[in-house]
């Protein structure tokens, strides 16, 4: 409910966090030289493999001679045990197939360096896709060596994606494999400094919604020097100006009520136990036309999908605990369509609309369909000048749409697939749809941005992280890792419920589409545990690594189950997942189970304390939020949550009564951020993803019953004095018209008898006068008449005298 402007006494500015920021990665550098891979070998008995095999795979870089061999193992986290791919023709006609995990040779492991004489130095990780085994077998992926992260790609996958910056390489007739490092890819330098025109930051001020100057800083037209009734932005607080905020690139919104200082490298909020999050990707027919020279080019965009995501899955579990798998595919057919269908707008030719138009129309398409994926992820063949990424920031879990001016906000995101380290950018996109901000780099240091959490600083007193890390906001080839303030970042985001996390897969009970396979690590049908094969856990005292079954007469096993201790259920009671605040209820083992209850909080809106409730678990308040972030971000506590004064009222907006940089006190600062899920707003209602949802007229009076009451004894008085000031009137006009009663008579009429009266005859004398006017009111009253004369109503007018 909107009262009228004149009537808002602090005007709010907003400007959304997690559900209404854009994020954009720019395009990487070129590949300036390649090798081939050379002597393949598959180390098994007549060098073939399945999908479930383990073996050791060698082969040595051309180049330089170096000797790599590969220990590898199946990675069946890749595909969900639903996974399913759509292929759309040129048509439009759909068809659809379940992936067979069996066609997808998968797998993961550890690098290792020949260092001479039979021995080999471990080196760093490897994820490979086999696309042929046999004597001459051919495979892609990436491994890393020291940190140098290698790309192995085919031929022809490497024709299909390669850009007029990268090298050439030798046109065979058949398919070869080569690989290409980090270390030889290269950024001119003109494309180091990104100019004010093709900046691709990530910040609210790509979408309408959060770029708009007059609505994120003075909404109603209000100037600063109003004081206490304006409001400003926390940028200018900094020292970030209005043309500033349009023009740098790295700005990215904020961090979800925490500064980003004090949590570089807290793993505290992530899982404790492994978890999955299981996605969806298409591929527009841009994209699946880079692979037009194949045979079937929807295939090979499946497959180029399938080892893009086992790739990328590797930072996410080393980082988060957490693995990417792959449950819905939609593949495009090459050919684009001259005009967008309704049922897949955003399948268009790079004509039809830049990437933003993209992410809107990919949007609305995923959260139309009725799944349980964490996020889905449009891959295109269409960058917009140098971006190459855009993505909506914390939005896991979100498959509802949020819908606000021309912005469609829901959990996806874009990626542009023709790029040397597509995988990059894939996890990149992906960090910002689990609630990261951009790494800090020079331009927004320099304005401070660090202090307002709006960028990730490398440390608790460094800002700058050099463009190391994957969260930076352009590409290279040599950020492999997210930055520690990224992981703080995320993991605080989960542990606060700043971002929902509930879709993600716990471990237990997970079903691949491989089935069973004891060493994946994964406890599945027809196995008691799996702690991740003998290499990772061969003194487990509970799990045989080799035979996935329990061992000692054990009943669970401890690295796996929260419930399970010294092998034997824990005793019924016992706190398995303590209670972090008042909203926040611990869960205890039942004593005859390994499992945990699932999480649980009090509902939101129970009372908490004085003045607090709860939301998403947490005791709190809008002015607590308010206090939270505001005081960590400009070190007082003396602040509140301003008056609900947008629409709608989820937005922080916080006022403080110190004068800060100028501003005086009293002045309503915008936090770029929403308040908590389930956080009181207008009308009775709770904010949800930043709106505000369940609002009624009910609520409202509740949450205004001070004027409610106000206003209805003032209206209630007004009636009253009304109604007194009727009475009064009414008997001042009786006592008024009994007055004239008594003072005025009517003059009598002279009226006539019809015929002679007994024993006279008629008499004599003139005519008498005319008659009298017409029959009046009903009998024995008086009442007025034209020249103040009366009417005897009471009997009949005597008839005029008759004439001979």
């Amino acid at each position: 409910m909107r009262f009228p402007r004149s009537l808002l006494p602090v005007i709010g500015a907003v400007s959304a966090l997690f559900t209404l920021v854009q994020a954009r990665s720019q395009a990487s550098e070129a590949i300036r030289q390649t090798t081939p891979i050379d002597n393949a070998l598959i180390r098994t008995q007549n060098h073939q493999i399945d999908h479930l095999s383990h073996f050791d795979l060698t082969f040595e870089l051309h180049r330089d001679g170096q000797r790599i061999k590969l220990e590898l193992e199946p990675n069946n986290d890749i595909l969900a045990d639903d996974a399913y791919v759509q292929y759309i023709g040129a048509d439009g006609l759909w068809e659809g197939e379940p992936i067979q995990r069996h066609e997808h040779k998968v797998f993961r492991g550890r690098a290792l360096v020949g260092s001479g004489k039979g021995r080999w130095t471990p080196a760093g990780w490897a994820r490979i896709t086999v696309r042929k085994d046999g004597p001459e077998p051919l495979f892609e992926g990436a491994f890393s060596v020291d940190h140098n992260k290698h790309h192995i790609e085919l031929q022809s996958t490497y024709l299909a994606k390669k850009r007029p910056i990268d090298t050439d390489i030798e046109d065979r007739s058949g398919d070869y494999m080569i690989v290409y490092r980090d270390s030889d890819m290269i950024r001119h330098h003109t494309e180091l400094k990104r100019s004010l025109d093709d900046s691709t930051g990530c910040s609210a001020h790509k979408l309408d919604y959060n770029a708009d100057l007059t609505n994120s800083i003075f909404p109603f037209g209000l100037d600063q020097s109003e004081g206490q009734w304006g409001v400003t932005s926390l940028n200018s607080l900094f020292g970030l100006s209005k043309r500033q905020s349009n023009d740098v690139g790295g700005v990215s919104g904020n961090s979800g009520g925490v500064n980003l200082k004090n949590t570089v490298g807290d793993t505290s909020g992530c899982p404790k136990t492994k978890k999955v999050a299981l996605i969806g990707v298409a591929t527009d027919c841009e994209m699946t036309n880079y692979f037009k020279s194949n045979s079937t080019p929807t295939a090979a965009a499946k497959d180029w999908v399938i080892n893009l995501v086992n790739t990328a899955s590797s930072l996410y579990e080393d980082s988060f605990n957490i693995s990417i798998g792959l449950r819905n595919l939609t593949v495009n057919d090459q050919s684009c369509p001259t005009t967008a269908t309704s049922a897949l707008p955003w399948n268009i030719g790079c004509s039809g609309g830049n990437i933003t138009w993209r992410l809107n129309e990919f949007s609305k398409w995923r959260s139309s369909n009725a799944d349980s994926n964490a996020y889905w992820t449009l891959m295109t063949g269409c960058p917009t000048g140098q971006e190459v990424g855009v993505s909506w920031m914390g939005r896991l879990c979100s498959s509802d749409l949020v819908s606000s001016g021309e912005n469609s906000v829901s959990g996806a995101n874009v990626v542009v697939g023709n790029q040397g380290s597509t995988w990059q950018i894939f996890a990149h996109e992906t960090g910002h749809t689990f609630g990261a901000v951009h790494d800090c780099d020079s331009d927004t240091c320099a304005q401070d941005l660090q202090d307002s959490s709006q960028c990730c600083p490398l440390s608790a007193s460094t800002c700058n992280a050099n463009a190391k890390y994957i969260m930076n906001p352009y590409s290279e080839s040599s950020m492999t890792n997210f930055s520690p303030c990224t992981v703080g970042n995320i993991c605080s985001a989960i542990g606060r419920n700043s971002i929902k996390s509930t879709c993600l897969s716990d471990n237990r009970g997970v079903v691949t589409i491989s089935g069973s396979k004891c060493g994946n690590g994964i406890v599945e049908a027809g196995e008691d545990c799996d702690c991740g094969g003998e290499e990772n856990c061969g003194d487990n005292a509970c799990c045989d690594a080799t035979t996935c079954k329990y061992k000692n007469n054990a009943v669970c096993d401890d690295s796996n189950d929260n419930c399970c201790t010294q092998c034997q259920f824990t005793p019924a009671n016992t706190v398995c997942r303590a209670s972090t605040g008042a909203c926040d209820i611990a869960e205890t083992c039942s004593g005859n189970s390994s499992a945990c209850p699932s999480d649980s909080y009090k509902d939101d809106g129970s009372s908490c304390g004085s003045g607090l409730t709860c939301a998403s678990g947490q005791c709190t308040s809008r002015d607590y939020q308010c206090r939270t972030v505001m005081g960590s971000l400009l070190n007082t506590n003396d602040t509140w949550a301003c008056e609900n004064t947008i629409d709608p009222s989820c937005s922080l907006v916080c006022g403080t009564r110190h004068s800060l940089m100028g501003y005086p006190a009293g002045t309503c600062i915008e936090l770029s951020q929403n308040f908590l899920d389930g956080t009181p707003c207008d009308a009775g209602g709770k904010c949800y993803s930043g709106q505000c949802k369940g609002s009624s007229v009910g609520g409202w009076i509740r949450d205004h019953k001070n004027l409610v009451i106000g206003l209805c004894v003032g209206v209630g008085s007004l009636i009253a004095l009304f109604l007194l000031y009727c009475l009064i009137n009414r008997c001042r006009m009786a006592r008024a018209r009994r007055r004239m009663a008594k003072n005025v008579r009517p003059t009598p009429v002279m009226g006539r008898y019809a015929g002679s009266m007994p024993g006279r005859g008629p008499p004599p004398g003139p005519p008498g006068p005319p008659p009298g006017p017409p029959h009046g009111p009903p009998m024995n009253q008086w009442y007025g008449y034209q020249n103040a004369g009366y009417q005897n109503a009471g009997y009949p007018d005597v008839p005029p005298p008759r004439y001979a």
